[in-house]
């Protein structure tokens, strides 16, 4: 869940983030992020903007949404003394 949520925030503090942007904010392989993207493009979390050959990933309001709900219960589990 922290990686995800990672990627998301990685996403958000760019508005429209690249995915080597996206590679150093999360602190993520590319290949594993590459599964990532893929999973949350296919389920509308996030969108793909390609520009002159560049994409770049930006959140939707279901990703925001999906962030606000990891957020909370991230903060359950630290509360709890399990960090994530």
């Amino acid at each position: 869940m922290g990686v995800l949520l990672d990627i998301l925030k990685a996403i958000d503090s760019e508005n429209e983030a690249t995915i080597s942007k996206i590679i150093m904010l999360a602190n993520i392989p590319y290949e594993r992020l590459k599964k990532y993207l893929e999973k949350l493009l296919a389920e509308g979390y996030i969108q793909e903007l390609s520009e002159d050959d560049r994409k770049c990933y930006k959140l939707t309001l279901k990703g925001y949404r999906l962030i606000n709900e990891l957020e909370g219960i991230k903060g359950i589990f630290d509360k709890l003394g399990f960090p994530l």
